[in-house]
C-alpha cells in the first residue's frame, strides 16, 4: 500500500516501529547479533487492517462477546486497528480502563456520540481536545451524529440544530462522523458541513458520511467539492437494502441510487471501508465468525450477498477490484482517522502494524479469497494473535 513501493521481500521492525522495507539483502545487512529473523516461507505480509466503523467492543455483548474475546476475535480476523462508532462516557472510561489494564491489545479510534435517535445528548466532547491519545491503543477520534434511521424514514435533526452542532464540533477541530442512510439525510448534513466550512475554512477537515447507502450525482459532486469521506460497507447486501431499505427505488428502476462503491473509488471521495461488526452481521441473520476483512473485500469484488440471492446487473456494475478493496482497509483507512502518518502501509517510520496471510490476495481467484487464512496479526512488533507458531 505504499505507491513508491508497492512490492518488497522483507520488513525489519525494531521498538515498534517499521525500519526498512526492502529486498533480502538490504533488509537482512541491518541486523544484529540479537536480532530475530522469522523466514515466512512465501507467505504474504500486509498493512495490518483497519476497520473504519464498527462496535465490535461497545455492541459485541450483541453477539456474545464481552471486551476481552472481542478483541480476540478482531486480532484473529486481521485487524490491528478498529473503529468504535459509539463511545459515549460510560464507555470511554470503560476503554480507559481496560487500557490500562493492558486488555486494549490493538488499536482503538473512539467517536463520541452527541444523540442516539432523538436522544440528545449536549456538548459533552467540548470536555474532551479532539484526536487526543491515551496511549499507542486508544484515541479520540471525532464526534458522532445518528441523522436517520429505518432506512431513511425517521429524522432527528431540524437543519438549524444540526448546522449548530457541526458548526460548534468544526470550529473546536473535531471530525464529524455522521450516520446518513438516506439521500434526504446526506442532503442535511452536506448543507450543514458546507455553512461550517463557509464559516472556518478548513481544507483538509475530512467531515465522514458513514453509511453513503442512497446518494444522487449532485450529492457525490458536492461531498467532492467540501473534500468529505465517504465510509462504507461493502459487504451490506443490496438485496437487502433495496428490498427492506428502498423498494420504492427498486421499483422504478432507480437503483443506481443504491450502494455505489465503484462510483465513490472512481471519484476523488475518498472512500474507507468497515465491517459495522456486529450489527450488519446481525442484520442478516448470521452469527460470528463473520466480520472478516478478506470477507469484505470479496463481498466488495463480487457484490455476492450474505442472504445468498444472487446480484443483479446494477449490482454487478458497482463491483471493485481487489487492489481498489484493500486500500478501503487499509491506507485510505488510515487516512480516515488522520493517521496516514502511522498506519496503512508498511513504510518506515510507520507502526509495525502487520498481518501475516496464508496467500495472496491480490493472485488468488476471487472465490479462493475466504480459503486465506490469518497466520498472526501483529501491533507494534508485538504478534497478539497467533495461528503458526513457527511463524511466532
Amino acid at each position: 500500500m505504499d505507491d513508491a513501493q508497492p512490492r518488497a521481500q522483507a520488513v525489519a521492525v525494531r521498538n515498534g516501529r517499521i525500519l526498512a522495507v526492502g529486498g533480502d539483502d538490504a533488509v537482512l545487512a541491518l541486523r544484529g547479533s540479537t536480532t530475530r529473523v522469522v523466514d515466512l516461507r512465501g507467505r504474504t505480509v500486509l498493512p495490518g487492517f483497519i476497520d473504519s466503523h464498527a462496535h465490535w467492543i461497545g455492541d459485541g455483548s450483541m453477539a456474545g462477546y464481552n471486551a476481552d474475546l472481542a478483541v480476540d476475535a478482531a486480532l484473529s480476523r486481521g485487524w490491528t486497528s478498529i473503529t468504535e462508532q459509539f463511545v459515549n462516557l460510560e464507555r470511554l472510561e470503560a476503554l480507559r480502563a481496560f487500557d490500562a489494564d493492558g486488555g486494549l491489545r490493538l488499536r482503538v479510534n473512539a467517536y463520541l456520540p452527541v444523540n442516539f435517535e432523538d436522544e440528545k445528548f449536549g456538548h459533552w466532547f467540548r470536555a474532551f481536545e479532539p484526536h487526543h491519545e491515551y496511549s499507542p491503543h486508544l484515541r479520540l477520534a471525532g464526534i458522532k451524529l445518528f441523522l436517520d434511521h429505518d432506512w431513511g424514514t425517521k429524522f432527528h435533526w431540524t437543519q438549524a440544530e444540526l448546522d449548530e452542532y457541526v458548526l460548534t464540533a468544526h470550529r473546536l477541530g473535531w471530525q464529524v462522523s455522521a450516520h446518513a442512510i438516506s439521500a434526504r439525510a446526506i442532503d442535511q448534513y452536506l448543507t450543514a458541513v458546507a455553512r461550517a466550512l463557509a464559516d472556518s475554512p478548513n481544507p483538509d477537515a475530512r467531515h465522514r458520511v458513514e453509511h453513503v447507502v442512497q446518494l444522487r450525482d449532485d450529492q457525490l459532486a458536492k461531498m467532492s467539492e467540501l473534500r468529505m469521506i465517504a465510509s462504507i460497507q461493502p459487504g451490506m447486501p443490496g438485496d437487502l437494502v433495496a428490498e427492506a431499505g428502498f423498494p420504492e427505488l427498486l421499483a422504478r428502476g432507480d437503483t443506481h441510487w443504491i450502494t455505489r462503491w465503484r462510483d465513490l473509488v472512481d471519484s476523488d471521495v475518498r472512500t474507507i471501508g468497515s465491517t459495522d461488526t456486529p450489527w450488519l452481521v446481525l442484520a442478516v441473520g448470521n452469527q460470528m465468525p463473520h466480520g472478516s476483512p478478506l470477507e469484505a473485500i470479496q463481498q466488495a469484488m463480487t457484490r455476492q450477498s450474505p442472504l445468498g440471492r444472487t446480484p443483479e446487473a446494477w449490482q454487478l456494475a458497482q463491483r471493485l477490484t481487489v487492489d481498489q478493496a484493500l486500500r478501503l482497509f487499509t491506507i485510505d483507512a488510515a487516512y480516515g482517522t488522520f493517521e496516514e502518518d502511522v498506519k496503512g502501509s508498511l513504510s518506515p517510520g510507520k507502526y509495525a502494524d502487520l498481518v501475516i496471510l496464508s496467500d495472496n490476495p491480490t493472485t488468488v481467484a476471487v472465490d479462493a479469497l475466504l480459503d486465506i487464512q490469518v497466520l498472526a496479526t501483529i501491533v507494534g512488533g508485538r504478534a497478539e494473535y497467533c495461528a503458526d507458531t513457527v511463524l511466532c
